[in-house]
């Protein structure tokens, strides 16, 4: 996964360079580094809950899935962030229109051909 991170980051900011897009991008070099951070802390709150719930602590389990739900928001707004910064790209007007029956070409290798 970091790898493919890190040529998502890669290919967007050369993206963004090339067609000279002046738009603010949430994508950069660091984006493995917080994905690493966001897994690590999600990891570290699912077992917090484990053990919370090994105790049966009532109060602590609250905690835990609080962490549990903070943790899975910091992964799904780097996500999100993707996101926007695809469509942002994308919807620029410096693009040629895409004909209504594109196929991508079997030279990419890509695994469907949509």
């Amino acid at each position: 996964m970091m790898k493919t991170l890190n040529k998502l980051s890669y290919c967007i900011n050369l993206l963004s360079l090339r067609k000279n897009i002046q738009s603010e991008l949430n994508l950069n070099l660091d984006i493995t580094e917080k994905y690493k951070e966001y897994i690590y802390d999600f990891e570290q709150a699912v077992m917090l809950l484990n053990r919370t719930i090994e105790e049966n602590d009532q109060i602590a389990i609250q905690c835990a899935l609080t962490r549990v739900r903070i943790t899975s928001l910091n992964l799904s707004n780097l996500y999100a962030d993707i996101i926007d910064d695809v469509v942002s790209i994308n919807s620029q007007d410096l693009w040629p229109e895409i004909p209504e029956d594109y196929k991508i070409p079997d030279h990419y290798n890509y695994p469907r051909n949509k």
